[in-house]
């Protein structure tokens, strides 16, 4: 079955009085790429959580984020703290500064307010007892994320499934015009010579010869069973349960091959229209490849 690599996935635990959040989205990106958003207090769990990440998924550009809200709402991430001993040494500064110079007035706390550094903004000190639970809720998000790329792919290998089976078709088609492509030209041919000869006999060894010659140029059996055998073997995948989005951007280049090597060898209108009907298809399919895991 095949897999997106398009998706989002979330989920959520509540811890006292604290709401913890996960989620992640998921792009298509030919290598796997992670980008992670974490409080600063969880800075620690952003090896290990990638290495989740990884062994949900095999392809695409990640981004995972954590985040943390109390019960009124407010960010839980930072804790706001005065910096007593800052704040002590302070007063007994300007207490000096005002017996040295004999000033008067009293140490307050307006006094205090706009000095640097009386109050201090921490990361929120977590109990490393929690990793474990955002890392499970991490997984969480992540399996919500798989079912959703897996609800999508289905969408593309059903969508996928009808243009391989267009190809065959246009490709059956091609088959069976080709053998009336030669007959077509050596009556073409024939009606030439007659004219040029002036209704003359004709030389039906030549004409043979030439037909011949235009028959093995024209050759497209082994394009066709080529083509056929790669469409087969595209539809094949569709059974794995392995990531093989880059096994089929290369067999639909083989594909692509196959169909323009057979167009190069006709000029017949017909099987023309048959390739180009097959390169439309196969654009669409290239696009809708490059989203698959």
């Amino acid at each position: 079955m095949l897999i997106s690599m398009t998706g989002f996935g979330r989920a959520e635990c509540q811890d006292e009085d604290y709401t913890y959040q996960a989620e992640v989205r998921s792009v298509n990106n030919r290598f796997i790429e992670i980008n992670t958003r974490l409080p600063k207090a969880y800075a620690d769990l952003e090896q290990p959580l990638k290495k989740l990440v990884k062994s949900y998924c095999s392809r695409g550009s990640l981004s995972l984020t954590i985040s943390i809200a109390n019960s009124n709402e407010n960010s839980g991430e930072w804790e706001v703290k005065p910096n007593l001993q800052l704040a002590t040494q302070y007063v007994e500064a300007l207490n000096q500064i005002r017996d040295s110079l004999g000033l008067v007035g009293e140490i307050d706390l307006k006094s205090l307010v706009g000095l640097r550094d009386i109050i201090k903004i921490e990361p929120l000190a977590i109990d490393p007892a929690k990793n474990e639970m955002i890392l499970n809720m991490a997984a969480e998000a992540l399996a919500s994320l798989q079912k959703m790329k897996a609800e999508e792919g289905a969408n593309l290998q059903k969508d996928l499934a009808q243009r391989i089976e267009a190809i065959e078709g246009h490709a059956a088609e091609i088959e069976s015009k080709h053998p009336l492509v030669i007959v077509e030209y050596q009556e073409k041919l024939k009606e030439r010579i007659k004219s040029l000869n002036e209704g003359l006999d004709l030389d039906e060894a030549r004409l043979a010869q030439e037909t011949a010659l235009l028959a093995d140029r024209c050759d497209i059996t082994e394009e066709i069973t080529r083509l056929r055998s790669h469409l087969n073997q595209f539809r094949s995948f569709f059974k794995t349960k392995e990531p093989i989005g880059r096994k089929l951007e290369f067999i639909t280049q083989e594909i692509n091959r196959e169909v323009n090597t057979t167009g190069s060898k006709s000029s017949d209108i017909t099987i023309s229209n048959r390739v180009i009907e097959m390169k439309s298809e196969l654009e669409k399919i290239r696009e809708q490849v490059q989203n698959i895991e």
